[in-house]
């Protein structure tokens, strides 16, 4: 069966997973599973863990658990996918765990697929704000109410990244754009509590770059941009992210490049 459409019907599951994580955010207890420094990657909770053992034992009963597994958190549930076929399926279980493990709302269930070389399916569901991000190839979607943004009255002409260097990886893009008075702002801190592809989509800036993307959530604003068609810069193998080359840091796994997309 088409793997997109075994991932479409277990959509009533990705939104289940999400009330999962909203009824254990007020107790579930939280520690550093690196030593990077960096909160947004640092953190885990008892609901990420329970999260994803969820979704994974929903997927394992389809054909999907032939997939290549590329889940965050090291479940045991996670050892049973077969890895046997050209599909990698990414799992995200809480996307903004340390926005969860403060109790805010801007965090998300992130359900992804690519074949190695195209971004197929991208699912990210908000449980409290009822919000929900879908992409099938080129096409996306919305449901439920655009969420609400904290942000400077210069937000639209900033563009955010969380690490990194843009000015390295797009120089000439760069100089163009902060020449005609666009700012590149870390936003590390500044917007800890702001979802970057929430923000992307509602047009609350002017672009965001990043930067040797995670598997589990990195290539969600690159697949929105995708679809939206709008100006993307691409630093990889062949002016592409390769999306076979997946390699291993101390924070967990990542493709190597960079993009920049401009809203």
């Amino acid at each position: 069966m088409d793997m997109i459409k075994q991932l479409e019907k277990l959509e009533s599951v990705f939104r289940e997973a999400g009330q999962l994580a909203c009824k254990m955010q007020a107790t579930a207890k939280h520690y550093n599973k690196f030593n990077s420094g960096l909160a947004v990657t640092d953190i885990v909770t008892e609901a990420d863990l329970a999260v994803q053992e969820f979704l994974l034992g929903e997927m394992a009963k389809t054909d999907l658990i032939n997939c290549r597994l590329l889940a965050e958190e090291d479940t045991p549930a996670a050892k049973i996918f077969k890895n046997q076929n050209n599909f990698y399926l990414g799992l995200d279980p809480i996307d903004g765990t340390a926005v969860y493990a403060r109790g805010g709302k801007q965090f998300s269930v992130i359900v992804t697929l690519h074949d190695g070389e195209n971004l197929l399916y991208t699912y990210k569901h908000f449980p409290v704000l009822n919000w929900t991000q879908k992409i099938v190839g080129k096409k996306y979607i919305t449901i439920g109410t655009e969420p609400e943004f904290k942000l400077d009255s210069d937000a639209k002409n900033k563009i955010f990244y969380y690490k990194g260097s843009p000015e390295k990886s797009f120089p000439e893009a760069y100089k163009k754009l902060t020449n005609a008075g666009f700012v590149f702002e870390n936003c590390a801190n500044s917007l800890a509590d702001v979802d970057e592809a929430a923000m992307a989509a509602c047009k609350k800036a002017a672009g965001y770059y990043c930067e040797d993307p995670n598997v589990y959530d990195g290539l969600v604003t690159l697949h929105y941009a995708q679809a939206q068609n709008l100006k993307c810069y691409v630093n990889g193998k062949d002016g592409k992210i390769d999306l076979s080359d997946v390699r291993k840091r101390s924070i967990g796994l990542y493709y190597p490049g960079s993009y920049l997309i401009l809203n």
